[in-house]
């Protein structure tokens, strides 16, 4: 069946607009963690260049440095949604019918970005980054800076299930290793002075569902289990995400520098449209969502990743 000129503009114009308003209600967590990186093309190649050398006293001649290069290309990816609605129903004014339907499908489509952060995350310790290791891994080397880990593990008393202590042992225990990374040339990558004063976040805690609440009791208690005062270092915000299924690994990421540990590359924005009112051969109105973007892999020594054993 084929609509009326009238019927198909305004029911085009009806679920459109209320997929835009379903998908920009949405808030979304990858621009906490993800330095966002507009692309032109298919794909992006970021250069990553050494550090350069600590300042030195000017004695005789200049010293020249020629920094070390590395390369990463991050290809974008096509996503969409699709959705039929019946003709009968617009016919009859009846796309009340598919409220539900168009706010799910805005919403996934406005988090999708967040569920493709979480497979990226889960999947850090196997996949590459600029230095050739895996993102998550025991040994990232570069020039002068030594064989540094941000894959660790700390020992609980059951295993998986950590105390509140033991959260803090392991917090502990993996901010000091990020503080402790350093750049090509054997220089702190965090030198600058750490205070906790920032008016923003300085570092996220991204947990697991079953973690969530022993992060939370870690960083917020008054006092510690033997009466004392809970000193927590740069208290992080605490996050959870129900697409981590592992519930003995967390993440300790740094999102107050430009380049975070993640990149979040968009080529062309979410958009959505509808087709076949005018095709007698369709029953049906197809509604689709189309949006280009990638993540990659960023700054792997502002992120750690702790399994409990």
């Amino acid at each position: 069946m084929a609509l009326d000129t009238a019927k198909a503009i305004a029911a085009s114009r009806a679920l459109t607009a209320k997929f835009n308003r379903e998908a920009s209600a949405v808030q979304t967590f990858y621009p906490s963690i993800c330095t966002v990186t507009p692309s032109n093309g298919a794909d992006e190649q970021y250069g990553i260049l050494g550090a350069m050398p600590s300042i030195r006293e000017y004695l005789g001649d200049r010293v020249y440095n020629k920094l070390r290069g590395a390369t990463y290309t991050l290809a974008n990816k096509e996503w969409e949604g699709s959705l039929e609605i019946e003709k009968k129903d617009v016919a009859d004014d009846r796309l009340g019918l598919y409220d539900g339907a168009l706010t799910t499908l805005a919403q996934r489509a406005a988090r999708h970005p967040d569920k493709l952060l979480m497979s990226a995350i889960v999947n850090g310790e196997s996949t590459a980054c600029f230095d050739g290791q895996y993102f998550f891994d025991t040994d990232h080397s570069w020039g002068n800076s030594g064989s540094q880990d941000n894959d660790l593990t700390y020992a609980a008393a059951t295993g998986t299930t950590p105390t509140i202590d033991e959260f803090l042992g392991s917090y502990e225990a993996a901010r000091s290793a990020m503080m402790g990374f350093k750049d090509d040339n054997g220089e702190p990558l965090h030198e600058d002075v750490i205070t906790g004063l920032n008016s923003g976040m300085q570092f996220v805690a991204l947990v697991p569902r079953g973690l969530e609440t022993i992060a939370k009791k870690a960083f917020n208690q008054v006092l510690n289990n033997t009466g004392g005062s809970n000193v927590v270092l740069d208290t992080p915000v605490v996050a959870m995400s129900t697409h981590l299924t592992n519930a003995a690994k967390w993440y300790l990421l740094r999102v107050d520098v430009p380049l975070r540990p993640f990149i979040f590359q968009p080529r062309e924005a979410l958009a959505a449209n509808v087709q076949g009112a005018e095709d007698m051969n369709m029953k049906q109105l197809q509604m689709g969502t189309y949006a280009r973007y990638n993540i990659g892999y960023g700054a792997w020594w502002n992120a750690v990743l702790t399994t409990f054993t």
